[in-house]
């Protein structure tokens, strides 16, 4: 497997390590909790990642003709508990991973479409591979940010998540 590909899962890996941490432990209620009503619930970011990596990884590269409902992500309101959330960003990320490890090094300069359906309000475009796979990770990344914030922020005691120490 190329330097790239690895790179990119093992981002999307310690990424996926850093939303476990940070979800597990959110009551239901804080996961879906909006600061303002245009603002989203960190379930929806969860479903919206979940949804991202599913259509470029598993649609785009891997061919399994994913339709993702990209605003459902946004306007679910509820009923998914930390737990069902995080398996199906595991669920996603194991699809994920047999997808990768049948591509090459010359594979990353193949050209694929990330389809979206009409009157879904985005434009389908094509990217390379290796554009796919930086880009979902780096959209992984940005995400996981925004969650781990959001949970830190709204955890009953003032507990550093990841372990990194911060100073005052």
């Amino acid at each position: 497997m190329s330097e790239i590909i690895t790179e990119c899962m093992r981002k999307l890996d310690q990424s996926l390590g850093y939303l476990q941490v940070a979800v597990r432990g959110l009551p239901v209620e804080k996961i879906w909790h909006r600061p303002r009503p245009k603002m989203n619930a960190i379930g929806n970011l969860c479903l919206h990642l979940a949804g991202n990596e599913a259509q470029h990884l598993g649609g785009a590269i891997g061919g399994s003709g994913v339709v993702r409902d990209r605003p459902g992500e946004f306007l679910t309101r509820g009923g998914m508990s930390g737990e069902a959330l995080l398996d199906r960003l595991r669920t996603v990320r194991d699809e994920s991973w047999s997808v990768v490890r049948g591509l090459t090094a010359a594979d990353l300069e193949r050209v694929v479409t990330v389809y979206y359906p009409e009157n879904s309000g985005v434009e389908s475009y094509q990217w390379s591979i290796q554009k796919v796979l930086i880009g979902t990770a780096e959209h992984f990344a940005y995400h996981t940010g925004q969650i781990v914030y959001a949970s830190r922020w709204l955890q009953d005691e003032d507990i550093h998540l990841l372990n990194w120490k911060h100073y005052d």
